[in-house]
């Protein structure tokens, strides 16, 4: 019989080297038949589906046959009712940021299919018990340095204090997706309403969950989060120290996973979804308007290394598609700059014109497509890669 230790061993294998261990519909039964019949088994495999160390990037994080998630299927054909309510439960009530949204969504739905039993009052707890973060006022945004063209901003002095800012932002970003969620289960405030726009249709039916809305993927950047640095920094700030701080461009095992839980949970990127190394997201306040904007980011979804989006306008990005890669220095525009006849050109920096940078699924925005992609250019025309568009800001 397969010693505990090799299955924890089965269960850590990443996607790319499962199949040079084990055949995979095997691997599948071996897990199958063990988690049914054996406790510490299935407390393993609980700890998997909470996306714990060892197991964040486990192989049965991958597709099922009927499900977006293998773990999930598993555990719907494996377990008992009061075992299977239980860890679909944990996934949703878990406060580590390494669970994907979507995640917790899919499993909040089945949660909500089954019943949620004696799991209501931990998810009142989570409603009663939350606090909305702060958003930057007008007038605070007024008081902000500037050096001319950018913002200033008090940035905490060592690696190790940025570190702790981004995993202090995740934590609380965390609590928010926990309260959406619960909410929802429990049939209190806001419900998930029918897309109204094709952006939303785009996000909803991707993401595939009822208890998902398009809108949790609004991106606000005013809203503020604790620095040891002094004065509280806005969502677009800390995207700023993430995308120019060195140590958050690098392979480093220590920070890495904690970049990956900072995207998971602040921008809600979708389980097998990355931003590669020194890619990443931005956004730019134009004066004091900082308006939300979209940014999704669909399962098995990549964002290659060297390719960053600007995110004024907004981002969609569906499951599969695979944007730039190999350190190609490329940056996809959603906002142009406006100057009108006679003026000057620094007229231009402060009147834009927002639109939505859409990625279908399977899509690719090849390498070689070094340099600027100027989004709203294509409002009005085809781009020249399939799958590629841009949506009117607002449509």
């Amino acid at each position: 019989m397969q010693s505990i230790e090799e299955y924890a061993r089965l269960l850590r294998l990443a996607p790319d080297m499962v199949g040079e261990v084990i055949d995979k519909a095997a691997g599948r039964e071996q897990i199958a038949g063990r988690v049914k019949n054996d406790d510490e088994a299935y407390e393993l495999f609980a700890k998997a589906c909470r996306f714990e160390a060892p197991f964040a990037t486990s192989w049965i994080h991958g597709p099922g046959e009927n499900s977006p998630y293998l773990s999930l299927e598993l555990a719907e054909t494996t377990l008992d009712d009061e075992r299977y309510r239980r860890l679909l439960a944990e996934s949703v009530l878990s406060t580590s940021p390494s669970v994907p949204y979507d995640y917790r969504g899919l499993a909040a739905a089945e949660l909500v299919r089954i019943g949620v039993g004696d799991f209501a009052g931990p998810l009142a707890e989570v409603v009663d018990s939350y606090s909305a973060l702060p958003m930057r006022t007008t007038k605070a945004k007024i008081d902000v340095p500037t050096d001319g063209i950018d913002h200033l901003f008090d940035i905490p002095d060592t690696a190790e204090a940025r570190i702790a800012l981004i995993r202090t932002a995740s934590e609380l970003k965390t609590e928010e997706s926990r309260y959406l969620i619960a909410s929802r289960i429990l049939g209190r405030g806001e419900q998930v309403a029918a897309p109204a726009t094709e952006a939303e249709r785009l996000i909803a039916e991707d993401v595939g969950s009822d208890l998902i809305a398009p809108a949790d993927y609004l991106v606000p950047w005013d809203q503020e989060f604790p620095s040891p640095a002094g004065s509280d920094l806005t969502l677009a700030e800390l995207m700023r120290i993430v995308l120019l701080g060195p140590e958050f461009k690098l392979p480093d095992a220590r920070i890495r996973p904690v970049l990956v839980d900072f995207y998971r949970s602040v921008l809600r990127i979708s389980g097998r979804s990355i931003i590669g190394l020194a890619a990443g997201v931005f956004h730019v306040e134009h004066g004091t308007m900082s308006d939300p904007s979209f940014y999704y980011q669909g399962r098995d979804s990549i964002l290659g290394k060297g390719l960053v989006i600007d995110c004024v306008g907004g981002a969609i990005l569906q499951q599969g598609t695979f944007l730039g890669g190999g350190f190609m220095p490329i940056l996809i525009h959603t906002h142009k700059h406006i100057r009108k006849s006679g003026e000057a050109g620094a007229a231009e920096r402060k009147r834009v014109l927002p639109c939505i940078f859409v990625a279908e699924a399977g899509a690719r925005f090849p390498m070689h497509a070094v340099g600027l992609f100027e989004t709203v250019d294509y409002l009005d025309e085809d781009t020249p890669f399939e799958g590629i568009r841009a949506l009117p800001h607002g449509a």
